[in-house]
């Protein structure tokens, strides 16, 4: 077979040099995974740059690249074999004519802003499956004056020569190859203790300390504020990495990206609370499938408005549902141009966020705050460090609420015309125009 889904990834460890003035890396990437059938070749995703070497179990393979694959032809592995597969490449920053890939160049360094689930596998080899989660160990190595950047926690740095240094991130949570965070800049890192024994992380530009210092301290009354609804934080570390440039705003394991530029320019709340949230939907539970991403865009677009609703008038039902009616009022809109929240279209944008938030607040209308409480920390307990479907999440729904939820996620999500929102009958929502 020479699919991507014969084996399970289990751990990756991913080291990229960056040299300035290059746009060229020279890289490694060691995989252990498990068979999953009999194999004689296997394939890892990469459309980044050139091959040098490929070994499996320390011996070295045949291979071939072919549209953005990575073909691997080992010694023959048994099902259920563990195998480790090692490959040297060299990677070249480079979008392509129509710009579509991830890299974010800086005067001296980068960072990656994928655009879609399928560009991490320009970065580094790997099997680029959302539903396929592993962990990770990512070495970044760089003149010593930058800071070599990566999500997880920095478990050690090491000096090398040529005034050069290598850091050294792990994430003992599994996460899909595609939410990773590389980076290379004149960075410093702030940490503290934060809420909860949590390891606050902050990555900023060194230039731009000072002044970032008051508005990165809202982040621990933001934890604070989404732990009380959905529990514990599922990781031990946080915080954001504010790159230079136009990166983001999006969410890796333990870090979230949003550019210094729109941090200088305000508290940007709602923002942060959005990618905060992914932290639990996104990293922890991760969406099984595309069509499942309302689950993570939805959560983090509820969770976020919810969150600015609260900040402007602190415990008041009525600023949440202004907002959540002003999303109702363009559903039937988006439904038309971009299909239901988890059948889009295959072009999609607002849907998955929009429509899968007013799912969300139609499920807490129908069984009250306290009962979605317990249903959303139902979820987030039984699915972390896993991933989540459509399917799972009304099970889950049905079963901890006691109540038959089915028919009207069903209608929330996958009707081609808004549902009235349970509560609100005089709502509205307008269609495209003709």
């Amino acid at each position: 077979m020479a699919g991507t889904g014969d084996y399970d990834a289990l751990d990756y460890a991913v080291s990229l040099e960056y040299r300035s003035a290059s746009k060229d890396m020279a890289g490694t990437t060691t995989l252990k995974a498990r068979a999953t059938q009999p194999l004689s070749r296997f394939a890892l995703d990469f459309g980044g740059g050139t091959v040098d070497k490929v070994t499996v179990d320390g011996q070295q393979a045949r291979f071939e690249t072919r549209e953005e694959k990575l073909y691997v032809s080992p010694h023959r592995l048994a099902r259920g074999a563990e195998f480790t597969v090692t490959v040297d490449y060299r990677v070249t920053r480079d979008n392509g004519p129509e710009g579509h890939g991830p890299w974010r160049e800086i005067e001296d360094g980068f960072a990656i802003s994928p655009q879609t689930h399928q560009t991490m596998h320009h970065v580094f080899p790997c099997k680029n499956d959302i539903a396929d989660k592993a962990t990770f160990t990512i070495t970044v190595t760089a003149p010593a004056r930058l800071t070599g950047v990566a999500n997880g926690d920095l478990v050690e740095t090491t000096p090398l020569a040529g005034d050069r240094a290598a850091r050294k991130y792990r994430m003992v949570h599994p996460m899909p190859a595609a939410d990773g965070q590389i980076a290379v800049g004149p960075y410093s890192r702030l940490t503290h203790e934060g809420p909860d024994g949590v390891t606050m992380r902050d990555v900023v530009p060194t230039a731009q300390v000072g002044q970032l210092r008051e508005t990165l301290a809202r982040t621990d009354d933001q934890l604070r504020w989404q732990t009380a609804r959905l529990g514990p934080y599922p990781f031990g570390t946080y915080g954001i990495f504010a790159p230079l440039g136009a990166v983001g705003p999006y969410e890796s394991q333990t870090m979230s990206t949003i550019d210094a530029a729109t941090l200088a320019s305000g508290p940007a709340d709602y923002v942060r609370a959005h990618e905060l949230n992914h932290q639990w939907f996104g990293a922890s539970v991760t969406p099984k499938t595309l069509a499942d991403d309302w689950l993570a865009e939805g959560h983090a677009h509820f969770y976020g408005a919810w969150y600015e609703a609260d900040l402007a008038h602190p415990g008041s039902a009525e600023a949440f549902a202004d907002s959540m009616r002003m999303f109702y009022g363009m559903d039937q809109n988006l439904r038309d141009t971009e299909g239901p929240p988890a059948a889009p279209k295959p072009i999609s944008g607002q849907i998955q966020r929009a429509g899968g938030a007013l799912a969300l607040y139609a499920l807490r209308q129908t069984v009250g705050p306290q009962l979605f409480e317990k249903v959303e920390r139902a979820v987030v307990g039984r699915f972390k460090d896993g991933v989540l479907s459509t399917a799972d999440y009304l099970k889950t729904a049905r079963e901890v609420s006691g109540r038959d939820v089915t028919a009207l996620l069903t209608d929330w999500l996958y009707a081609k015309k808004t549902p009235p929102m349970p509560g609100h009958p005089d709502w509205k929502s307008d269609a495209a125009p003709a």
